[in-house]
């Protein structure tokens, strides 16, 4: 499957596509604030993309919260500042692609298709998460 092509809202009344990031491998985690498995995955999805993110990986983290300000607001009160505070307005996007629950994390190549998905809590400081990451974006 490829890569949704919904319309995110950021913090700032700024929009974004995933495929914006055409060229980069896109981890892309879907979550909410009131997930406890998210908040606890949240840290270390931000420490990925600080260690890691650049001109070849992104993490990409979107929110389906009632408002989009929940995930800013969990954001700014819990250090997590290497990753924007997406929110999926349309709350479709785990339909969309089919997630079974939250969080779901999907792996897109660098042309928009899907390489890998995890539907549950993962720990990415783990060294088979590094590993995974490692070799997606070979």
């Amino acid at each position: 499957p490829t890569q949704p092509t919904m319309i995110f809202a950021g913090p700032n009344g700024q929009e974004m596509t995933l495929a914006d990031y055409r060229g980069k491998v896109v981890l892309l985690n879907i979550w909410a604030t009131w997930c406890a498995p998210c908040i606890i995955e949240m840290p270390m999805l931000n420490g990925l993309q600080a260690e890691r993110g650049g001109d070849d990986f992104q993490v990409v983290t979107v929110s389906i919260d009632r408002q989009g300000e929940d995930a800013a607001q969990f954001f700014d009160g819990n250090g997590i500042t290497a990753l924007t505070p997406w929110h999926d307005s349309t709350y479709g996007l785990a339909a969309k692609v089919g997630a079974p629950g939250l969080p779901v994390s999907i792996f897109y190549s660098r042309s928009g298709r899907e390489l890998a998905r995890v539907a549950g809590e993962v720990d990415w400081t783990s060294k088979e998460a590094r590993a995974l990451v490692d070799h997606l974006t070979e």
